[in-house]
């Protein structure tokens, strides 16, 4: 299974980073869930990169 990660509001966005050098300060959101641009991986990698970008609260989405 693969996960991405995407924002706990009632309009769902989706966080697109470049996992080699994910920080705080290095995301951006998006409307589309474009997998060209939005990275997937394990659950476990998924919740490293919201805690290397500093999040409060995000969401796993599963495909």
């Amino acid at each position: 299974m693969r996960y991405v990660l995407a924002t706990t509001e009632r309009v769902v966005r989706w966080y697109v980073f470049d996992p080699k050098t994910v920080s705080s300060t290095t995301y951006s959101l998006s409307e589309v869930l474009d997998l060209n641009i939005v990275p997937a991986a394990d659950k476990t990698t998924a919740k490293f990169w919201a805690q290397e970008m500093g999040l409060k609260t995000w969401r796993y989405v599963r495909f």
